[in-house]
This record gives structure tokens, C-alpha cells and sequence, in this order.
């Protein structure tokens, strides 16, 4: 009778330990799968927010150059503009675009996203600028430049990395020339290029 005891005991004391075992293996898989799913949710919100921040920054600047062009000289006919620039004030893209007449100057505001126009200032030049004397040394040549998306493209491989996130299209001498700013980590260049012809002619490190 006590072998027989013995074996039933043993036995029993087998099953016993065999299921502690399945239940510990249990336990684990399943603390795996939660972390898998933790993991696999946290990946789905990186990559969403990721999306989310290209897709905003992308439908701050639905307005071209084009339209913005046109829309300030539907506001100001027979003027010629003088400077044009696009950048983000207050987390928001706005054209801020500036022209003359033979004895004014003008400036307005464009929602990049909207199109909505806000005219900025209106005020007379000064005395050695009137007649046409600052409408010929400043106005910008605009026929043929270049877009956005390509001068930016052309910035970034100049540079090597980094984002385009600035835009000027200003006036030296006679040549209509694109300034890109890129942002490369905490550091910022400036780059110069041709608005015509897309040469690089100058690259410089902001301090």
C-alpha cells in the first residue's frame, strides 16, 4: 500500500509541477504579445504623427508663387514688384510681397493656405525714388523663375541634406535671384540661386 501511495504521490506531484510550468509559459507569452501590441501601436503613432506634420506643412503652402503674383497685381495693377519673400510667421506661411508705381510703394500679405490677401502699407517714395527711378533698380524679372519646389530641391542637394523652409526672391544689379534657407539639425544655410536658370551662386553658413 505505501509504494502505491508513493507512486499515486509522485505522480500527482509531476502534474502539479507540469502545470506551474504551463502556466508560468502562459503568463509569459502572453506578457510578450502585450508588449508586441505596446510596441506595435507606439510604432503606428510615430509614423502617423510623422505623416500628419509633412501633410500640414505641405497644405500651409497650397498658394504658388504664380498665384500669389497674380493676386497682388490684380490688387495693385501697373506696378512692378520689387520683392517677394515666404516664410513662417507665427507657424503660419505668408507671401510678403512688395511693389512700386512711379511715385508710391505697396506691400501685402498672402495666406499661403487660403489666399486670403491683407493690404499691409501704401506709402509715397521718396523724392529721388519717384518717376520711375525705383521701379527701374528694384523691380524683380519674373518671367520664367523658377518654382518653389524646384529651387528648394536644387538648395538641398547644393547643401547636401536639411530642409528648405525659407524663401526671398530679390534683385542684385540686373540678375533676379531665389535665397533658400535650409535647416540642417541647428544649423541654418543660405543659399543663393539663380531665378532663371537655377545656378548656384553662393552658399553661406548663417551664424
Amino acid at each position: 500500500m505505501n509504494k502505491k501511495m508513493m507512486v499515486v504521490g509522485t505522480l500527482c506531484l509531476g502534474f502539479a509541477l507540469a502545470g506551474c510550468t504551463n502556466t508560468d509559459k502562459s503568463l509569459e507569452a502572453n506578457k510578450e504579445s502585450k508588449m508586441s501590441t505596446k510596441v506595435s501601436q507606439s510604432t503606428k503613432q510615430d509614423v502617423s504623427g510623422t505623416s500628419n506634420s509633412t501633410t500640414k506643412k505641405t497644405s500651409q503652402r497650397k498658394v504658388s508663387v504664380e498665384d500669389a503674383i497674380k493676386a497682388y497685381n490684380e490688387a495693385y495693377p501697373n506696378t512692378s514688384i520689387t520683392s517677394l519673400d515666404l516664410d513662417p510667421s507665427f507657424g503660419i506661411y505668408y507671401y510678403e510681397i512688395k511693389g512700386v508705381d512711379d511715385s508710391k510703394e505697396y506691400e501685402v500679405k498672402i495666406n499661403a493656405e487660403t489666399g486670403e490677401l491683407k493690404k499691409e502699407r501704401e506709402e509715397t517714395l521718396d523724392q529721388d525714388e519717384q518717376n520711375g527711378v525705383e521701379k527701374k533698380n528694384e523691380a524683380l524679372e519674373l518671367k520664367g523663375i523658377l518654382s518653389i519646389e524646384d529651387v528648394s530641391k536644387i538648395a538641398e542637394d547644393s547643401v547636401g541634406e536639411g530642409t528648405a523652409n525659407e524663401w526671398s526672391l530679390e534683385r542684385d544689379l540686373a540678375l533676379t535671384y531665389w535665397e533658400v534657407k535650409v535647416q540642417t539639425g541647428n544649423k541654418e544655410m543660405t543659399v543663393k540661386i539663380n531665378a532663371q536658370t537655377g545656378d548656384v551662386l553662393e552658399k553661406e553658413l548663417d551664424d
